[in-house]
């Protein structure tokens, strides 16, 4: 078994209520303009009987209209999971360290996958430090057993099937017992520039105890074949973040490097969706898988500064999340 494969195990016990778990697969294929994301997912309430739900949405960079978003809800004594090796499987989906399969029908529309990739060999954590995923705080464990893959397979929306060969993706998972107030992300392999390269950033407002704290933002980069961390206490505070839906302008810096950049994206390429704390609360979701990236990036060497662009025109993913719904953008699950 892999490492990486690993941090896919279940962390639920089982029969303890209030928690919640998610497993996430992204994958663009800049080609055609085409994205979906993909979450299998597990809610044990406070109250009630848990449940697995798997959620399907589609984007298409060219036609919007096209855009869709699907979800299933089972009994979770109803779902099969796995340990070694990983396997998480309801009536309509799979998902493995390795594959994904599952089909939604549903308001006229219909969604399917099967998708297949070689894992990594390391998993990348975006929170800091060992004890942030083995105590209580945060709230919300994060990290990425797959952070940088690459996807064959094919995504077929309605009556019509995308073939896909190489296309690049995301795998990642997450787990905990409240989510933050809220939060804005982003995930990007797929730059003109550096194919290699892979950027992702978070900045989220969460809660110790009763006291919110000020917004937290980290960055991890890829670039040139080494992995740069920008999520250490200090660059947690020290990184800058502003957003709105539609639009977010951060800025991080860490040893020998500084970065600036600027995410963005229609309303219209947004999909809405809900997510559901285990004490009933609500977050509400805007997402793009089709969103625009652009980074600067300023690195030191022994001849000064050099600076680099990066650019994503429609291959970022992006959300913003909050107490609140945009009322401009349609709320599909």
């Amino acid at each position: 078994m892999r490492l990486s494969e690993q941090d896919n195990q279940l962390r639920w016990d089982g029969r303890k209520p209030g928690f919640y778990e998610v497993y996430y697969l992204k994958v663009n294929d800049p080609r055609v303009g085409i994205a979906a994301w993909l979450r299998y997912t597990l809610l044990a309430p406070q109250r009630g009987d848990p449940v697995a739900e798997i959620w399907g949405f589609f984007f298409h960079r060219n036609q919007p209209a096209e855009n869709a978003g699907l979800k299933a809800t089972y009994p979770w004594s109803e779902t099969r999971v796995e340990q070694i090796p990983f396997r998480f499987a309801t009536r309509s989906a799979e998902l493995t360290h390795a594959e994904a399969r599952g089909e939604l029908v549903g308001g006229g529309r219909r969604l399917r996958w099967d998708l297949r990739w070689e894992p990594n060999a390391a998993t990348v954590r975006l929170l800091p430090f060992r004890w942030m995923y083995e105590g209580p705080f945060p709230r919300t464990k994060v990290l990425s057993p797959n952070f940088d893959i690459r996807l064959s397979g094919f995504l077929e929306v309605d009556d019509r099937v995308y073939p896909l060969a190489g296309a690049p993706g995301q795998q990642a998972h997450l787990w905990g017992t409240r989510h933050a107030a809220h939060w804005v992300w982003g995930h990007c392999n797929a730059f003109v520039e550096d194919a290699e390269a892979v950027f992702e950033g978070l900045s989220a407002q969460i809660q110790l105890g009763p006291l919110p704290l000020p917004m937290l933002t980290l960055f991890v980069l890829r670039l040139d074949g080494r992995m740069i961390f920008m999520n250490g206490l200090s660059a947690m505070i020290r990184n800058r973040s502003q957003a709105e839906i539609g639009v977010w302008r951060f800025a991080g810096q860490g040893p020998g490097i500084r970065i600036q950049g600027e995410a963005s994206t229609s309303l219209e390429h947004l999909v809405g969706a809900i997510y559901t704390d285990p004490d009933g609360s609500r977050r509400w979701c805007h997402n793009t898988k089709v969103g625009d990236l652009r980074l600067t990036i300023h690195q030191r060497s022994e001849g000064g500064w050099h600076r680099k662009e990066l650019t994503a025109p429609g291959t970022c993913a992006l959300e913003w999340v909050g107490r609140t719904q945009d009322p401009r953008v349609r709320i599909w699950v």
